[in-house]
């Protein structure tokens, strides 16, 4: 193959269909140009790299000069092809740009969208679908800060996260930080701080009336696989049998003391102790007592909101509106309001 022709690059942006169709008209008119060339002696011809037909002693023939002219067109052509495309290529890309935080997507929709998450007293629903409890008043305060309204949109909590992800919410208030999630999504700073409590059959033989007498082998906690109150429970009793549970709810616990498979579990303060409270009465018993926390170093729920990953100028917003919540006391008065037993109760 003639190397002008072997050695013609392919424009990155023309269509691979018309650089071939091009070669093949440069192909055409060199075949011509060589043919011509043969019948007339003392004609010597080249197309390609560059290197014109040279004349020895006659004139070139018309099909030579055509086929000379052919070539020239081609290339023109080709030129042409590959500029267009360029400028095609040019205006179809768009130039990448950050993007948009989810603040401002709430400021331009006019609403905040919240994942209702039941997590008492922080977020509790009542019959009527009413979502009450102090996460809800900081989420109706925010919004008004924000100058937008407030939406809860009703979630499980094996969904929070994924919510976040795909937008289905803006934030996921009342949720546990955890190295699992930080994974996934980030978090603000920390604005409450759940403990423990520990709670037992009210009337088991083995004495259970302290924390300190539920550390014994022969006592039995029953315990979720690898959740924070399993480490809660290790902690506040080592010398204790802990029977792993790896999927359990909290009734599922209760329920394995109450039948005496099992002695003692560790919940969340308050939510989950009310609850079992509400469901067995005087067959259990809360140590060291109800709403108040155990005293622990580790395995402690420290509750932040939930947020998209790396959406930086969103986080900010979240935590500088956290800090003026307790830097003007408003957070405090929020958990006395609503962190009592009488509070829970009634919704």
């Amino acid at each position: 193959m003639d190397p002008g022709i072997g050695n013609l690059p392919a424009d990155r942006g023309a269509d691979p269909r018309g650089v071939h169709l091009l070669r093949a008209d440069l192909a055409a008119g060199a075949a011509v140009g060589r043919a011509r060339a043969a019948e007339q002696p003392g004609v010597s011809f080249r197309l390609g790299a560059g290197a014109p037909a040279r004349r020895v002693g006659c004139r070139q023939p018309a099909e030579l000069r055509r086929a000379r002219t052919t070539g020239r067109v081609a290339m023109f052509r080709l030129a042409i092809l590959g500029a267009a495309a360029a400028a095609i290529f040019a205006t179809s890309v768009p130039t990448p740009t950050a993007a948009q935080s989810v603040l401002d997507e709430i400021k331009q929709r006019g609403e905040l969208r919240v994942a209702g998450v039941l997590y008492r007293p922080l977020i509790a629903r009542r019959p009527n679908g009413e979502y009450v409890g102090m996460d809800v008043e900081i989420m109706k305060r925010m919004a008004a800060d924000l100058g937008v309204k407030v939406n809860f949109v009703n979630a499980e909590w094996a969904t929070v996260v994924p919510g976040v992800e795909t937008k289905k919410w803006d934030l996921v208030p009342a949720l546990c930080i955890t190295d699992k999630r930080k994974e996934s999504i980030d978090f603000t700073q920390s604005y409450v701080t759940i403990g423990g409590t520990l709670v037992s059959l009210a009337n088991n033989p083995k004495g259970l009336t302290t924390v300190e007498a539920h550390n014994r082998p022969e006592v039995i906690f029953a315990v979720p696989s690898g959740a924070w109150s399993e480490a809660v429970a290790k902690e506040i009793a080592p010398k204790a049998t802990h029977k792993a549970f790896a999927q359990s709810t909290s009734a599922d616990l209760i329920q394995e003391v109450v039948a005496g498979r099992a002695d003692a579990v560790v919940l969340d303060t308050p939510n989950q102790t009310t609850t079992a409270m509400a469901a067995f009465g005087d067959k259990i018993r809360i140590v060291p007592g109800h709403n108040k926390p155990l005293e622990i170093r580790t395995g402690t729920c420290l509750v932040g909101y939930g947020y998209m990953k790396g959406d930086k100028k969103f986080g900010e917003y979240l935590d500088g509106f956290t800090k003026k919540l307790k830097d003007s006391g408003q957070l405090a008065a929020l958990m006395k309001q609503f962190y009592t037993a009488e509070q829970i109760k009634g919704e």
